[in-house]
């Protein structure tokens, strides 16, 4: 939901123009008629969500809470290997993980530093292009400057978390020799 008060509204455009953009209508303001219909807006994945979780649910047989409780454990245990690889303490207690964990890394050297927009890092591109692994590096504003996000599905696996650790350090020390940029 948007809400944008009155006096903003003639500033404001939808990130997807469609037909309100040259609507002739007068009937509304044209706030709400750029708003109220993008035509490349497809409502099969909304009417998807109520399957997706029943079937979800189904793949465990103790339903949606056993499928939490093993994501969450396969978490936990993921990172456990990857601060244990990067030889760093685990960043906040047990009590605040879910299923997605975060492993504070070592600041990047000057040609390793993010790029804009997509803040996607060149280590970051090493792993997807040379290993086959997507992981999202992310920037943070202070130190330790980047962290290495995991989240734990049904269709991960610990060994997984073990490559993912095994292939991080040798790119980090990759990138420390001026191999990544």
């Amino acid at each position: 939901m948007l809400h944008v008060r009155r006096d903003r509204q003639k500033a404001i455009r939808p990130l997807t123009i469609s037909h309100g953009a040259n609507s002739p209508r007068t009937d509304r303001s044209r706030f709400l008629i750029e708003f109220a219909w993008q035509g490349t807006c497809d409502p099969t994945a909304c009417l998807s969500v109520p399957e997706a979780l029943r079937f979800v649910g189904s793949l465990m047989p103790d339903g949606w809470p056993e499928v939490m409780a093993r994501n969450r454990a396969l978490a936990l245990a993921g990172r456990r290997v990857l601060c244990s690889a990067l030889k760093t303490p685990e960043p906040c207690p047990e009590e605040m993980i879910g299923s997605l964990a975060s492993a504070p890394m070592s600041d990047a050297p000057e040609a390793g530093r993010a790029r804009a927009p997509l803040y996607e890092y060149p280590l970051q591109d090493a792993l997807r292009l040379t290993h086959g692994i997507e992981v999202p590096i992310i920037p943070w504003p202070a130190p330790p400057t980047r962290w290495l996000r995991i989240s734990a599905q049904l269709y991960n696996s610990l060994p997984q978390y073990e490559l993912l650790a095994r292939k991080l350090v040798e790119e980090l020390a990759a990138e420390r020799r001026g191999l990544i940029q």
